[in-house]
């Protein structure tokens, strides 16, 4: 879908949409829009990278809830908690997508530290990045050609740990 935005509507995320009165609904279709290539090329490559990276460890079905929450719950985010007057690209929902593959990938693994290391740091490195986003102000990156939606990025981890959390205790409550 963000490919057949990129090229049946590459004006979007500069002109948004005046059809509507509704930022939730501007944000969660703009998620299927980007700056340019560049910037859906990277969306993209992180969409393909958490695909593959964290599917041993996840069902189908928890991928796909996954997936639909993260849409869905980036634009409420950004309409609602901490509200943007622009937004376009995934980067809110790769950051929910994340998170919450990666929270199941830590309840998931072996009690290990020997195996688990590596996903210790990455969420290390996720913190540390939110970190350093909260504290470095708004700018444009010249990659993308626009500016970083840190309140979607901050929004969509948050989010994806609570569906991790909603996931986990889900598959350890009663079965039918």
């Amino acid at each position: 879908m963000a490919i057949a935005g990129q090229f049946l509507a590459p004006d979007f995320p500069q002109q948004g949409l005046d059809l509507i009165d509704s930022f939730f609904i501007y944000a969660l279709l703009a998620q299927f829009t980007h700056l340019g290539m560049a910037h859906l090329g990277l969306n993209l490559a992180g969409l393909a990278l958490l695909s593959w990276g964290f599917s041993g460890l996840r069902s189908n079905r928890e991928w796909l809830w996954i997936q639909a929450g993260s849409l869905v719950w980036v634009a409420f985010y950004v309409a609602a908690i901490e509200p943007l007057d622009w937004y376009c690209g995934l980067s809110g929902a790769l950051h929910f997508q994340f998170a919450a593959c990666l929270l199941l990938a830590l309840f998931r693994s072996p009690n290990n530290l020997h195996k688990t290391w590596p996903l210790w740091v990455l969420a290390a490195g996720l913190l540390l990045k939110l970190l350093l986003e909260w504290s470095s102000g708004h700018h444009t990156d010249a990659l993308v050609g626009g500016p970083i939606a840190y309140e979607a990025h901050r929004g969509g981890a948050f989010g994806g740990l609570l569906a991790g959390i909603v996931i986990l205790l889900r598959r350890r409550g009663p079965t039918s």
